[in-house]
C-alpha cells in the first residue's frame, strides 16, 4: 500500500520514520483496532444522519468495517510501519476496495480525536472489568469474614509478628480496600466517560454541524466532551487518570498473584 502522506521531499529518512512511528502500529494493530472500528462505525452513522453520506454509502462502510473486523479476528488484517497507525490502515483498505467513500468517512474528524476515542473506549472497558473484579473480591471476602472472626492469627509489622488478631480482621482489611478501590475506579470512569470524537485537531470543525451527541450515544459514552480544545488538552491526562486508578495499591497487591 502507498503511504497516505509524505513530505515534499519524498518522505522521511527510514531511521527518522522508525523513530516517529515507534510501536504505535503494533499497538493499534494488535490491541486497539476494534475500538477504532467501533468509533468509525459511529461516525459513519452520524455522517449519514446529517446528510454527508448517502444510505448506500453508509451500508458500504458498514460492510467494509465488518470485513476488517473479521479479518482482524482471524489475524489477517495487519497494520504496517509505513501506515503508522490503525486509522490509516482502515482508511486505505476501504479506499482501495470501495473507492472514495473510504475518504469520506474521515469527514469531520482527525487522527487526533480518532486516537483519543479508541484509547478512551479501550480504557473504559478495562476500568469496568477491573471494577467488577474488585467488587467480586470484596463481596466474596466479606461473606467469609463472619465465619473467620474468631480464628486467631498473629498480626505482623516490619516483617515480624506483632499483636494477635483474627483471620476475619485480616481478610476484612482487604475487603475494605477493594471497596475503596471500586470508588477510585468509578471516579476514573466518570472522568473518561466523555466523547471526544468530532473535536478534530483541537479546534472543532467550522461550517459542519456534527451531531456529537449521536456518536456519543452509539459508542455508549455518558456525555460529549464539549470543548474541542479541552479534548486536545486531555489527551494523555485522561490516560494517566486510568493508569493511576489501575495502580491503586490494593489492586496491584491483589492482581499480581
Amino acid at each position: 500500500m502507498a503511504k497516505l502522506w509524505q513530505g515534499s521531499g519524498g518522505g522521511l529518512h527510514p531511521l527518522v520514520e522508525a523513530y516517529t512511528v515507534g510501536e504505535d502500529y503494533r499497538l493499534d494493530g494488535e490491541v486497539l483496532l476494534p475500538y477504532d472500528l467501533k468509533a468509525s462505525g459511529a461516525h459513519a452513522t452520524m455522517l449519514q444522519k446529517i446528510g454527508v453520506l448517502t444510505t448506500e454509502e453508509l451500508e458500504t462502510l458498514k460492510k467494509a468495517l465488518k470485513e476488517i473486523e473479521d479479518l482482524w479476528k482471524k489475524g489477517d488484517f495487519k497494520v504496517t510501519p509505513s501506515q503508522e497507525d490503525g486509522h490509516t490502515a482502515i482508511e486505505q483498505y476501504i479506499t482501495e476496495k470501495y473507492g472514495d467513500v473510504g475518504k469520506k468517512i474521515h469527514t469531520g474528524r482527525s487522527r487526533n480525536d480518532q486516537s483519543m476515542t479508541m484509547i478512551r473506549l479501550y480504557s473504559l472497558e478495562q476500568l469496568r472489568q477491573v471494577r467488577a473484579m474488585a467488587t467480586d473480591l470484596a463481596t466474596a471476602a466479606e461473606a467469609r469474614v463472619p465465619k473467620l472472626k474468631d480464628v486467631a492469627m498473629p498480626g505482623y509489622t516490619h516483617m515480624q509478628r506483632a499483636m494477635p488478631t483474627t483471620v476475619g480482621t485480616w481478610l476484612d482489611s482487604f475487603a475494605q480496600g477493594w471497596k475503596d478501590a471500586t470508588n477510585v475506579l468509578e471516579g476514573a470512569i466518570n472522568v473518561l466517560d466523555q466523547n471526544p470524537l468530532g473535536s478534530a485537531a483541537g479546534f472543532g470543525i467550522n461550517g459542519l454541524a456534527l451531531d456529537r451527541e449521536e456518536t456519543a450515544k452509539v459508542m455508549g459514552f455518558a456525555k460529549v466532551q464539549s470543548n474541542p480544545m479541552y479534548c486536545g488538552l486531555s489527551r494523555g491526562m485522561f490516560e494517566n487518570v486510568a493508569l493511576q486508578a489501575m495502580s491503586f495499591p490494593i489492586l496491584e497487591l491483589s492482581f499480581c498473584y
